[in-house]
């Protein structure tokens, strides 16, 4: 019998050992019942008493290979909080990379971190990271990868010893969601980065080969008789700012604001988080890099405030929702100028509105049903008008504004998901009202290698000027192969010409239809002497929706390649072999622009970060079938840490287009004009930080961009539309080159080249900026923001003879200055609540 029981215990140890590495791995969590103290040892008794979770696989570069370090990672828990003890062994401490960084951002150095799959649906998990110098990041998990604009707020402290360096970890309940269960059992993977080798390796292998990262997890069991916490957060903030402006005619103004106000997070349920913001103050955010414009489309800014970039993953889908509309430039500011009477200007027109409160509600039950609510209100805004006597009214600009985004995301089986997405705009008063509907699906096979996925949107303007173009709509279906080193696949997209989201989301031009496959290969394996390669090849079909006329066809193909010592290299070609039709460009309904066949190609080359000095090199050109119509491009970003504190990078960037062809007006009678043109831009932007330690650093960004566009001669667009004949360009004046334009006050002026050769559509635009951020993080989730931002602007038609004048006449305009101080404070409920307890015990 004894003989029986021994080998039945020793196929069941076999077994589990292969289940352990070809299954999925799992690891029981044991519960503590002392007070740990979290700094970076572990050596209560309690740590050695718990099973251990090893033998982790490398992801890169030698995809399946066991790391080249071993690591050992221990779980335990209580009634509140979450510990992982992890050891990394190194048998070469010193050569261990751990530069400092500010939180959230990713330097050189070493990292361990793990996510937690809490309602294992395969798609959305947390994320906790740190460095060996205590630098702590976070991050929400989806279907679109890491959300570093999420931050719950957690304890972690490390160590570096001669064995390599340690990590512990406490992670109250209340930082992430579960559900109420006797028996926790959690989808968790642990990972660790040995900077040095750039090597990244998993405890269940994570095969890069398989799409997605959260499907491909251990589990953590064994966590018993836990419940979900009150999780009811306050972050009151105080903020004082003295600011300057420049003013044209000389001198400055100055002035001074105290703000007060708080956001609240209060988790309803297991599931579900409610945010709200309270007389919200953003004053301190980066400076937008603002640029010439002289295309069809506006500008896409990114959202710099952070209530509108942290946990706003759910509202991303369909592509409806762009929360830079809260708070925009006011919608009527055309009204300012219909409003003037004799005598009278614009004093005043407020550049943005006021958001005065924001709330949203987010999550995902254990249903796999995710819900998103986001709602804003924005103040009204007034344009002042004055007589020049003193008299002065206002007229409304802006009216009253509510905005409001709903979204129900269900996961599906094998990864899949459906999603509806509603958008919502009402404004006080005349101005009209919008809502757009959407969908948006992706189901997979139970392999996860083959996705067939669509959207559809339809949008609806209420009290609109316009009834013919009051809705619109937009659709797209595709199928993709997504597994292997082989993927693929095509798609087609339409959206009607009256269709529009602008109002709360983003889109650069409605009325296209659109078809487009591809056939990519990625090798993740070493071969040769490269670490890694791609090559990606796409073509795309395009016309028009109305009138259904075709505008282009292009073909794409670009690939790269990592040396064994991680330089990485590449290039990028794309080929128009036929006419392009622009029907954006003219600004006018059935007017277009022929472009004849163009090639362009760039190269780039990047030098491996790890060392102390690191370049980044890029160039491209485009080169167009029409006489002398070509661009070139180049920029050059070198990288430098002078030690693990102090780093800086530099990036100039320049690019020049010749005898560009482009909208340059209306004649007073309508006619399109277009002018030749070149276009040259500047971009120099220097960045540094000092780092002191994992809690407090200064950050300093400065940016000047020169962008500059003279013209050459003009030409109406003449009938046939066909821009690159000569025979049609139809030149005005031969000896001026001048066209007649309304003065917009029932007049005419002259535009064009006058005597002297200068055009009055030449622009020269100017952008200077300066952030100087200080930050201290004095204990968790609380901090102290100085900042000084500084300001310059300036659009004029006078173009500098060089970049070195240009420069020095920039600090010679007026400037806005802003100094400010920023006090937020960290409140948990639970905390409170137990301080009591303790006081009245």
């Amino acid at each position: 019998m004894k003989p029986v029981l021994l080998f039945c215990l020793f196929c069941l140890c076999v077994s589990w050992s292969f289940a352990q590495t070809l299954g999925q791995k799992r690891i029981n969590a044991v519960r503590s019942t002392v007070d740990l103290v979290i700094d970076g040892v572990l050596d209560e008794d309690v740590w050695a008493n718990t099973e251990i979770a090893s033998g982790l696989r490398q992801n890169r570069p030698n995809p399946g290979q066991p790391a080249s370090q071993p690591t050992e990672i221990r779980v335990l828990y209580d009634d509140e909080f979450l510990y992982i003890g992890a050891e990394m062994y190194d048998n070469s401490p010193d050569s261990i990379l751990h530069q400092l960084s500010q939180r959230d951002q990713i330097e050189n150095s070493d990292m361990f971190g793990f996510w937690i799959s809490s309602f294992r649906d395969g798609i959305n998990a947390f994320e906790f990271m740190v460095t060996p110098d205590g630098v702590q990041l976070d991050a929400l998990v989806s279907a679109d990868g890491e959300d570093f604009n999420w931050n719950a707020v957690w304890q972690c402290n490390t160590q570096i010893h001669d064995r390599g360096w340690t990590a512990e970890f406490k992670i109250p309940y209340s930082a992430f969601r579960f559900a109420e269960a006797e028996e926790q059992v959690w989808d968790m993977n642990f990972w660790r980065n040995i900077r040095r080798h750039r090597e990244q390796s998993f405890w269940q292998f994570v095969d890069p080969e398989q799409p997605g990262l959260i499907q491909q997890t251990g589990k953590v069991q064994n966590i018993m008789n836990i419940e979900p916490p009150v999780r009811l957060f306050f972050f009151p903030y105080a903020s004082a700012y003295y600011e300057t402006k420049g003013l044209l005619e000389g001198g400055i103004t100055t002035g001074t604001r105290l703000n007060g106000g708080m956001d609240i997070k209060y988790g309803i349920n297991e599931s579900f988080t409610l945010d709200m913001t309270l007389i919200p103050d953003f004053g301190q955010v980066q400076s937008d890099n603002q640029v010439l414009n002289l295309g069809p489309f506006e500008i896409f800014f990114n959202e710099q405030r952070q209530f509108f970039t942290e946990g706003t993953e759910l509202f991303s889908k369909g592509d409806l929702f762009y929360s830079r509309r809260i708070g925009e430039r006011p919608i009527n500011t055309r009204r300012a100028d219909e409003a003037l009477q004799d005598g009278e200007e614009i004093k005043e027109l407020p550049f943005e509105t006021q958001l005065l409160n924001a709330t949203k509600i987010s999550g995902r039950n254990r249903n796999g049903l995710g819900i998103g609510m986001l709602n804003a209100v924005v103040n009204s805004a007034d344009a002042v008008l004055s007589d020049g006597d003193g008299n002065e009214r206002t007229v409304e600009v802006a009216p009253l504004t509510n905005y409001h985004i709903l979204v129900l995301d269900q996961n599906l089986k094998n990864n899949s998901y459906v999603s509806l997405i509603n958008t919502n705009v009402l404004r006080n008063g005349e101005t009209y009202d919008a809502n757009v509907i959407g969908t948006e699906f992706a189901v997979r096979n139970e392999k996860n290698t083959i996705e067939v996925n669509g959207f559809g949107a339809y949008n609806k303007k209420f009290n609109y000027d316009d009834p013919d173009s009051d809705d619109g709509y937009a659709y797209s279906v595709g199928v993709d192969k997504i597994g292997g080193n082989w993927t693929y696949g095509i798609s087609h997209n339409i959206e009607s010409d009256t269709y529009d989201i602008n109002d709360f989301g983003f889109l650069f031009a409605p009325n296209e239809q659109k078809t487009v496959t591809y056939i990519d290969y990625n090798q993740y394996k070493p071969f040769g002497k490269f670490v890694r390669g791609n090559i990606e090849t796409s073509a795309s079909y395009n016309r028009l929706y109305n009138p259904d006329v075709f505008t282009e066809i292009d073909f794409n193909i670009s690939g790269s390649l990592t040396t064994l010592g991680f330089h990485s290299f590449g290039f990028k070609s794309s080929f128009s072999p036929v006419e392009l039709y622009d029907y954006f460009e003219p600004r006018k309904e059935g007017a277009y622009i022929i472009i004849p066949e163009r090639w362009s190609g760039s190269m780039w080359f990047s030098s491996d970060y790890r060392r102390m000095f690191a370049l980044d090199l890029n160039f491209w050109t485009d080169q167009i079938g029409m006489s002398g119509w070509h661009s070139m491009n180049y920029r050059f970003a070198p990288r430098l840490r002078l030690n693990d504190k102090l780093f800086m990078t530099y990036v100039y960037s320049w690019q020049q287009e010749f005898n560009q062809r482009g909208f340059a007006g209306f004649d007073i009678e309508d006619n399109v004009v277009i002018g030749t043109r070149d276009v040259i831009s500047h971009t120099n932007v220097f960045n540094l930080s000092y780092i002191f330690t994992n809690r407090m650093g200064v950050t300093f960004r400065a940016r000047h961009y020169w962008s500059h566009a003279s013209y050459n001669a003009f030409a109406y667009l003449a009938e046939g539309n066909n821009l690159f004949d000569a025979s049609s360009l139809g030149f005005l004046s031969s000896e001026f080159n001048q066209y007649t334009i309304s003065d917009g006050n029932g007049g005419e002026t002259i535009e064009g080249i006058d005597e002297s050769g200068v055009a009055n559509n030449n622009r020269s635009f100017n952008a200077f900026n300066v952030d100087l951020v200080y930050t201290w993080v004095f204990s968790p989730g609380s901090e102290i923001r100085i900042v000084w931002k500084n300001s310059i602007l300036d659009n004029d038609n006078i173009i500098p003879d060089n970049w070195s004048d240009n420069f020095s006449n920039t600090f010679e305009l007026p400037q806005t200055n802003s100094f400010s101080i920023r006090f937020l404070y960290f409140i948990d409920y639970l905390s409170l609540k137990r301080k009591q307890s303790a006081i009245k015990n």
